[in-house]
């Protein structure tokens, strides 16, 4: 059986990709025969041509981690019927081709939560890069599940424009610093040095995604909302050499599955805090509560908050 994992970027940089190459590893450690293909990111047509030429080479499986991957794959999985294609936290479906993903809104909304559970002024903080489909349902979900454990919570969200602009994650977290945020959810990528930089100056605490950022700063992070898109490649590798994929359906992981989703908390957080989390885990399990799609609060773009510093 011929794997190929696309994942697009440059290696060795940002915990996204990070995930990415951990899933390719835990399906060869069970024994899978896979090629990992770096494509570096460019336009979607570029992406397309080089996805194509990759189908071009022969496949029997091709996996494109990342909603960057739908477009590229929609046009190789049109041309080559009789290659099966999955696409990993995106949204194109078709009969030769499946989505697999996790439920990062969950993850979002419990960090909303232990960002309310832990803040000691009352302002919390949100940084994005850009937004996209998955970033602003990330961003609802956050604050809902903020305001769902303490209403009247102060919020700042802002998207900076770059998932790797160090100095734009710093610049944005200086801003809400000065502005009473004491917790930010940095949902960033490369740029995350600079979002730590700031949190260390400005004294903030921070809780990072996807992957768990309390192992290396449990002062700092007071929690990470862990959405282990990787496992996703491996367990769609598995469903294929077993002739279980879902061609023309997604599948989804959420709190039911904490290896995929879950909040990871620093182990210096507060019991009352580590309680709360534990009780809306629960009722997202239970199907109690389902974290927002929407936000209609106030948005800061980085200009209009460093003008008013």
């Amino acid at each position: 059986m011929r794997v190929k994992v696309l994942l697009f970027g440059s290696p060795g940089y940002g915990s996204f990709n990070q995930c990415g190459v951990a899933g390719v590893e835990i399906a060869r450690g069970a024994g899978r025969q896979v090629e990992l293909i770096w494509i570096e990111s460019t336009g979607p047509a570029i992406r397309a041509a080089r996805v194509i030429d990759v189908c071009h080479r022969g496949a029997d499986l091709v996996i494109a981690y990342g909603s960057a991957g739908d477009y590229p794959v929609a046009m190789a999985a049109e041309r080559f019927p009789h290659i099966h294609f999955v696409v990993i936290q995106g949204s194109h479906l078709a009969e030769n081709c499946a989505v697999y993903g996790v439920r990062q809104e969950q993850s979002a909304f419990l960090a909303g939560v232990a960002a309310a559970a832990e803040s000691r002024t009352g302002g919390l903080g949100h940084l994005s890069a850009v937004k996209t489909d998955a970033a602003l349902s990330a961003r609802a979900a956050y604050v809902d599940g903020a305001m769902r454990h303490s209403p009247g919570m102060g919020m700042m969200t802002s998207f900076c424009g770059s998932q790797d602009d160090e100095g734009l994650a710093f610049e944005t977290c200086e801003a809400m610093a000065k502005r009473g945020v004491d917790v930010v959810f940095a949902a960033i990528d490369g740029g995350r040095p600079g979002a730590v930089l700031a949190c260390q100056k400005f004294r903030l605490r921070q809780i990072g995604a996807i992957v768990d950022w309390t192992e290396t700063d449990p002062k700092l992070f007071v929690g990470s909302a862990i959405a282990d898109t990787g496992r996703c490649i491996a367990a769609a590798i598995q469903d294929h050499a077993g002739g279980n994929l879902p061609f023309g359906t997604r599948v989804d992981h959420g709190v039911e599955c904490p290896e995929y989703v879950r909040l990871a908390l620093s182990p210096l957080a507060a019991p009352s805090t580590r309680q709360a989390v534990e009780e809306w885990s629960q009722a997202l399990l239970r199907g109690e509560v389902t974290p927002s799609r929407e936000y209609s609060g106030r948005e800061f773009d980085l200009s209009g908050l460093l003008s008013r510093i």
